[in-house]
């Protein structure tokens, strides 16, 4: 045994990969096993992201208050 034999003599499962896939009902998006977690997580983060620009850009245009 080589030591580069694990890189090429591992087991093809492209088939059963491609029965998952393709045999889900469910939207592409959220075929794969732990897609909800990865798009809520994304969701959640691109929300965040976009109220915290909105409140910056708000305070910068309203600006400082003059005393």
């Amino acid at each position: 045994m080589g030591l580069l034999t694990p890189l090429y003599e591992k087991p093809n499962h492209v088939l059963e990969k491609q029965h998952f896939y393709q045999n889900n009902a469910n939207p592409l998006i959220f075929r794969g096993p732990r897609q909800r977690l990865y798009i809520g997580t994304y969701s959640v983060l691109f929300a965040g992201g976009m109220l915290a620009t909105l409140f910056a850009c708000t305070s910068l245009v309203k600006g400082k208050s003059s005393e």
